[in-house]
Order: structure tokens, then sequence, then C-alpha cells
């Protein structure tokens, strides 16, 4: 996207007319159905539609900072950061492995690749393992085998065969995959739009795919929602980089909105909830979102997403939702979000520490983004000059939330500059925060990981039943190819501190350039890691590597492990 304008805003919520709760936005999908199970579609619709390089269609554009509020804001203390270097004695990495095989990619049989970045995501259930890509989905049982016979794959489109309109005939990626555990459902969405020279352009739409059983192969209820109109006087609004939180009540789904069409600079957050039941029952299910501006611009916001299956957070409890701010020193904020009623429609966003409509609690903390604070791109690699992005202004998917018998943990990651103007371009910081739905929620406790001089970013973290927790993440250096490392932590262990890491798969090349010369610096926008259901023990990650020079020769990794003391 185009360079972001920092719009600065000093006036108090009130004086947005937000004083009270605003009406929210309440939308019905422009259509919906159910498809046919997804072998059918395959064998009625065996191509997709071919896609401009990714690098070209979306660029995910710099976001805006909100500078908050005159109006109520909540600061709540956080404890001083541990910095996990070198020198601090640090137990080898106990987990156990498991699976490790080859996903999508240059790497997988038959496959192609044509863009950049992958965009890697992945949901468990209790007999399967779902990636998708930016262009393909792939189901595997839970021995690494492909279940949709050959070639394995399928377009991500091809979930929308018969539908109609850009979900169908278009490809673009962004995709959401998860396992909804409540109600043993699958939940597939990206977005579509059209493309006005080489930018997002009307209609926007955001595409769903909710199966109505436990097999990933659907068949699945489908619903559309348009945001062709959603901004102020019914101006269009970009809905990009999506992200997904399956909640008791909703599925919760941020957006970094970006104005116009074709699309312009980066106007705020959409924030919005998706009616949960109605979708899994494949009854009519309604969009409901915050009015548009009502979080004073911020962006990149992630939801809460449910950890187990067995400990459901307390009826009404809302979404938590936080993102990490960088005007006056970097903070993390969070807000509270809850759906009263799709019908009448009714919301409350808001810090629930009684500060109003729209406000946030601000959790003040010492962290330098990577590239000595640009949060851009930086990271070297061996033999060649084309550094890759940190995506370092945003924190990275997943929000995992964990109730264990009462004990209730946010777990979240990004990644930082631990060195300032020196050599070293990004480490990674990760979070625990207790008591979220509490009037003192706390850090429990937050640490930077960087047992060495290698770079890591584009990290994803989450927690067993037992309370332990595996942090996955991109290595490079100008003498480490990109490879995959991951690391963890014991609940026993020492506060604020990982065990030793281990090594995923080991690059082997370098992503160097594409279309004449241009340097390929894209680096995904999120890898996943996720707890299997089945056990609520076992981790699973995904995420890319380069296994050769190249440009458009991504490859990506499933592995999993667990603790030995979770059973």
């Amino acid at each position: 996207m185009k360079t972001a304008r920092l719009i600065s805003l000093s006036l108090g919520l009130a004086a947005f007319g937000f004083a009270q709760e605003a009406a929210p936005s309440a939308k019905t999908p422009i259509k919906s159905d159910v498809s046919p199970d997804l072998i059918t579609m395959m064998l009625s619709k065996p191509t997709a539609a071919v896609e401009l390089p990714r690098e070209v269609i979306q660029k995910h554009g710099p976001t805006l900072e909100d500078v908050g509020s005159a109006a109520t804001v909540a600061s709540v203390s956080t404890p001083v950061n541990f910095v996990q270097s070198a020198s601090v004695p640090t137990p080898a990495f106990s987990a156990t492995p498991g699976l490790n095989f080859e996903g999508l990619g240059t790497g997988f049989a038959g496959y192609s690749v044509f863009a950049a970045p992958p965009d890697t995501t992945l949901a468990v259930g209790p007999n399967h393992v779902v990636q998708w890509v930016n262009s393909h989905i792939a189901i595997f049982d839970k021995s690494g085998n492909p279940t949709l016979g050959a070639p394995g794959f399928v377009a991500g489109n091809v979930l929308w065969t018969g539908f109609g309109g850009l979900c169908e005939s278009t490809n673009r990626g962004d995709p959401l995959v998860a396992y909804d555990k409540i109600a043993d459902r699958w939940v597939f969405s990206q977005f579509a739009f059209n493309v006005s020279g080489g930018l997002p352009a009307t209609p926007y739409l955001q595409c769903f795919a909710v199966s109505t059983g436990p097999n990933p192969a659907g068949p699945y209820n489908r619903y559309a929602y348009d945001f062709s109109t959603f901004g102020p006087s019914g101006t269009p609004e970009f809905n990009d980089y999506g992200k997904i939180g399956v909640w008791p009540d909703a599925y919760y789904l941020t957006y970094n909105a970006f104005g116009g069409s074709p699309a312009g600079s980066n106007t705020g957050v959409i924030v919005c909830a998706y009616d949960r039941a109605a979708m899994v029952a494949g009854s009519g299910a309604v969009q409901l979102c915050a009015p548009f501006g009502f979080y004073m611009n911020g962006a990149s916001l992630l939801p809460s997403d449910l950890e187990g299956n067995t400990a459901l957070p307390a009826a009404g409890t809302p979404n938590f939702m936080m993102r990490q701010n960088g005007v006056g020193g970097v903070s993390f904020r969070m807000m509270k979000f809850k759906v009263n009623s799709f019908s009448p429609p009714s919301m409350t966003f808001d810090n629930g520490m009684g500060g109003g409509a729209g406000s946030f609690i601000s959790f003040p903390i010492t962290l330098t983004r990577p590239c000595n604070g640009t949060g851009g791109t930086c990271v070297p690699q061996p033999g060649t000059a084309t550094l890759l992005d940190t995506l370092g202004a945003r924190m990275m998917y997943r929000l995992g939330y964990r109730n264990r018998g009462g004990v209730e943990s946010l777990v979240g990651s990004m990644s930082e500059d631990p060195d300032g103007a020196g050599t070293q371009a990004s480490a990674l910081r990760w979070f625990e925060m207790r008591a979220p739905s509490s009037n003192a929620p706390s850090m429990y406790q937050m640490s930077t990981f960087n047992p060495d001089t290698t770079n890591r970013w584009m990290s994803s973290i989450a927690m067993d039943k037992n309370g332990n927790m595996a942090l996955g993440y991109s290595v490079s250096s100008s003498s480490v190819n990109p490879g995959i490392r991951i690391t963890g932590r014991l609940r026993s262990d020492i506060r604020n501190r990982m065990q030793g890491e281990t090594t995923i798969v080991n690059g082997s090349g370098s992503q160097t350039t594409y279309g004449g010369g241009t340097p390929l610096t894209r680096w995904g926008d999120y890898s996943t890691m996720r707890v299997d259901p089945a056990n609520d023990c076992t981790f699973w990650y995904t995420t890319e590597y380069i296994a050769a020079n190249g440009a458009f020769n991504w490859r990506t990794r499933i592995a999993s492990f667990r603790f030995p003391n979770c059973q």
C-alpha cells in the first residue's frame, strides 16, 4: 500500500460523540449458501484463477499509531523486562519432537510457487491438520499424509465453487483457518477484491466457509460480507490483514483499513464480530462491527483466540484485543469487545474498567522496534544484499487465551531491536498477561529472547493445558540462511525465561529478487503456533524457510512437539 499519513488526534472520545456507547454497524451477508463437499467442488473446478504476484497486488503498508484519548485511559504497571542473552544459563529444550514434514511450497510434490509471501497459517482438529498458504489449502491426517488425493492440495477459492462473485473468481489470500473446539467445526476465511493499477479496488469482500460437521473437507456454510461502503458517509474501506479469534459468543475478526478505491493510505482499524451460532447452524449470520474510527485510528489489533477445550471463559467474558503502539514510547494497549446482542444489534467496546466507549488499557513497556526502531526491512541473509521485512511494528498472530481452572492467561509475541543502531536487527519479545478480565490485569512475565546474534522474528506463541509455552519463529543472519526454530518453557521454569532453542529445519538458500532485479523483501505476514485439541498438549507450528537461492521458491514446514509433563 502507499505510505500512510500519520494522523494526530488529541480530542477526547466525547468530541466524537462516543461518550455513550455508539450504535454498532450491523450487516447481513450479501450472499450465503451451503456448499457441496470439497472433493465434489475440486472435481467441478480443478483450476483456480491465476493471480498476479502477491508482492505486486498486496502490500500491507505502514499503519497508523493511535495517540490515545484525553478521556479515561487506564495505565497498568508492568515488570522490568528480562533480557535472555547468551550470558544467561539456559536449560536445554525439553519437549519431545513429533512429526516434522514439508508443507505447501516448492518442496511439496507438484506444487508451484508464483507469489510471495505465503502468509502461512494452520489449524488442528481431533483428526486433521489443515495448512493454508496464500493460494492453496492442504489437509493432512495426524501422520502427515495429505488426504485430498492427487495432487494433495486445492486452491483456496475452490471453497466457494458455485458461490459466485469474487469469492469464487479470485484467490487473493490473507488466509485464516481455525478449528472451533466448542462446536467441532472448521472456519476458513479470506478476502476478495478487484485490482486497479496494482492496488485493491472495490468491491471489498470477506468470504467465510464454516464446515457443517467435523470433517474439514466440508460441506460448508458460506457467507460473504461487503466493506465497500463501510467508511464515513459510505466510503470504501479495504479490509486488509484480517486476524481471527474463536470465542464462545462470536468469531471476532480485526482488519487494517485502507480507504478509497483503489485503496490508499491506512485509515484505521475495523473490528467485527460474526454470529458464531448462526454460522455453525447455517442460518443468517449478522456481522456486527464497531463504528468506523471508534478506536482513534489505531491498527493491527489482535483478537484473543481460545486455547483448550475444557475450561471456557466465564459466561459474558468479552473478547480481549491487543496491539502495540509506538507514539511517545512503545506500549501495549488492550480493549474489550463484547457482543451484547446480535438482534437487536448491541455491543460494548471499551477497556472494561469504566473508561467509556472506545477507551483502552495501556501497558507501558521498554521496547525498541526492529531495524533501530523503524519496524521495517533490515534482516540480512548470506550471499545477497536483499534484506527481509520484519513487520516489526505489529504484535504477531496469535493472541492466545487460556483458562486453567480460573487462572486466565493471554500470551503474545513480537519482534524488537536488541541493540539499537548495532549490527543485530531483531530479537523476540514474548509475554504472559494474567487476569485480563479483571480490574487488575497484570504482566505476569515478559522477556526478550536473544540467545545469540542471529536474528529472530515472525513469531507465534501458544500455551498448553499445563501452562507450558512454545514459541516458533524465523531465523536469519549474514551467515545463517532463513530457517525455522522453536523454543519453549515449562510452567515450573524460572519466570521470564525460555529454555534453549531447537531447529525445525535449517535454510540452505536466501530469498533474492524478482521481476527485473527488484529485491523481494517481504517475508510472511504471520506464522502459526497451535495446541492440538485431541490432548491439549501437543504443539503444532508452521512457517516458511528457504532451501535455495531465488525468488518465489519458498518452502514451508509443519512440525509438532510436546512437553513430557503434559499428559
